[in-house]
């Protein structure tokens, strides 16, 4: 790639180069008494050097700024996103965002057309998607300011003013520790090993998939959680809290052992899930396990009930849109909490970043029906817990 050049200018040392337009443009870098050496590792320093051939802010597309954003595949602070992560980002661009905006200048979009656009997707989205939605576009066009790729002026960044609710009817739907076994007890090995795992540990299917022999620390009962995978790929754990180490009750570790002897892929750079088909060179894949035995085995255990229009529903009669390694995370949570487990406590055992994650896991229903006998106790006579009669009703 072509590079820019100095001037020397009003006693400052100027940094020029040409954009994908053929634009001349041009930072100060310091003072003109800066030889070129020095010129040239502050612009390696300011990454200005990153600026030539790139396109320019007054027309720059959409799409070329989506497409610079998704490939450096960078968080705010500067770190490597998670390759699930970074799958999510393009799955919204590829799905939602590129047909209507990608021809588009960027600074150029309006927030009115964004806010109808987005306020139009709400028959066939739910908030939460469209909210994604929205905060993948934001994102989009802060680092197309931070890279020079659009002016940064407010008016050139519309996102400011584009809002989207972000509440949501769906609850997963958690299981007992009584209806986890039933579904356990009749899975293969295979599955019942790593169903048992995610249950005790609440790990994420995709860390427990990634795991390796040598990433169990016996002697301290201890899981290092050093890679996940996701839709075919290994890749780096979600946060910094995901890395932290998961610990190993001696019974949990008893079943991997068992399972370490019976598996023919038992060294330590082996997977523990690893893929007989494929002869051990990577792992199961999360999402067939569940269609292939997770719901036939709820299905058998009465945890859940297929009706005939092929949708789902718990035993009593609540629908069920998803169900699998997840609701067992959800489980777990839950169960911790309404026995009186420090809120944090159970946010380390998840390892989210921040408590209030945790609490959205947890569904209280049983312990707000609880308190609320609690209540009833207290406020009517074990006497009067009958219906009610209004003041003047015929007795």
């Amino acid at each position: 790639m072509a590079k820019g050049w100095f001037r020397r200018k009003k006693e400052k040392l100027v940094y020029c180069w040409y954009n994908a337009n053929g634009k001349e443009r041009s930072q100060v870098i310091g003072a003109a008494s800066m030889t070129d050496a020095e010129g040239w590792l502050k612009v390696g320093e300011l990454g200005v050097d990153k600026l030539v051939s790139r396109p320019d802010p007054a027309k720059a597309a959409f799409g070329d700024v989506a497409a610079h954003y998704l490939a450096a595949g960078k968080k705010r602070n500067g770190e490597d996103k998670a390759a699930s992560t970074k799958d999510l980002d393009q799955h919204v661009y590829e799905g939602y965002l590129r047909e209507p905006w990608e021809d588009r200048v960027a600074k150029d979009i309006e927030p009115l057309e964004i806010q109808e656009w987005l306020d139009g997707l709400k028959q066939k989205l739910a908030d939460p998607t469209r909210s994604k939605i929205r905060n993948v576009m934001s994102a989009i066009y802060r680092h197309g300011q931070k890279w020079g790729m659009i002016p940064r002026r407010e008016e050139c960044n519309p996102m400011k003013w584009v809002s989207c609710g972000t509440t949501t009817d769906y609850e997963a739907m958690t299981v007992s520790p009584e209806e986890a076994f039933g579904i356990v007890e009749r899975l293969p090995l295979f599955e019942r090993t790593l169903l048992i795992l995610i249950a005790i540990t609440a790990i994420r299917i995709s860390e427990a998939l990634g795991l390796r022999w040598g990433d169990i620390l016996w002697h301290k009962l201890q899981i290092k959680i050093r890679r996940d995978w996701v839709k075919g790929k290994l890749g780096r754990p979600k946060s910094k809290a995901s890395k932290a180490p998961v610990e190993m009750h001696e019974a949990l570790a008893s079943i991997l052992r068992a399972w370490r002897h019976e598996t023919p892929y038992s060294k330590d750079s082996d997977f523990l899930f690893a893929s007989f088909k494929l002869h051990g060179r990577q792992p199961r894949l999360g999402s067939m396990i569940v269609e292939d035995y997770i719901r036939p085995a709820a299905l058998q255990a009465g945890v859940l009930r297929r009706l005939e229009d092929g949708t789902w529903t718990d035993k009593f009669g609540n629908k069920v849109t998803r169900f699998g390694f997840h609701n067992f995370r959800h489980a777990l949570a839950t169960f911790l909490i309404e026995n009186g487990q420090d809120p944090l406590v159970v946010q380390r055992m998840l390892r989210h970043s921040h408590v209030d994650m945790t609490m959205h896991y947890t569904h209280n229903s049983h312990k707000r029906r609880e308190a609320q006998a609690q209540f009833m106790e207290r406020f009517l006579p074990e006497g009067e817990r009958g219906p009610m009669r209004g003041p003047g009703t015929v007795q």
